[in-house]
């Protein structure tokens, strides 16, 4: 009976050592994605001529909405690269200015189609500090989040590009 109760404890052990490493390369394998994709977008809009404005991975949480606050210039063209997690079943990006509401609205389940980033082109109507959601629902408590502005640089009279 002692060596049943030994070689039960050992294949339970194995067991669990697979299903671990499985859950490993399986969250490498996203990380991997999630960052292919970024990488493929900036790559994207730098070969059509725009320079990013502001952008970074962020640390988001599940079913929280992460606020991001931006200055943006009155007929300025700007590129909004939002990346979710690959294993999210919903994301959601809002664009948004005080005292005119929402402007933007993307709200998509990667689950439906194997999609878990969005990006648009935004001429600025009006000077202002705007206001940039993205959230992010799934099963997993921290999410991979990345967010990039890339602009068309605009050159001055004097010959000089200025990026903001």
């Amino acid at each position: 009976m002692q060596h049943f109760k030994t070689i039960l404890c050992t294949l339970l052990f194995i067991g669990s050592s697979i299903v671990s490493m499985a859950q490993k390369t399986s969250k490498d394998e996203v990380k991997s994605a999630f960052d292919v994709k970024v990488s493929e977008l900036y790559t994207k809009y730098k070969t059509d001529g725009f320079v990013t404005y502001k952008g970074g991975t962020i640390n988001m949480e599940k079913n929280t909405e992460f606020p991001i606050f931006v200055e943006l210039k009155a007929g300025r063209w700007y590129q909004f690269v939002v990346i979710g997690d690959p294993e999210a079943n919903k994301i959601e990006m809002k664009l948004g200015l005080e005292g005119v509401g929402e402007i933007i609205t993307d709200k998509f389940k990667p689950q439906n189609t194997n999609e878990y980033w969005t990006q648009f082109s935004f001429i600025c109507p009006r000077n202002g500090r705007y206001l940039l959601t993205f959230y992010q629902k799934g099963d997993k408590k921290e999410m991979l989040g990345h967010v990039g502005i890339l602009q068309r640089p605009d050159k001055t009279p004097e010959g000089v590009y200025t990026f903001r």
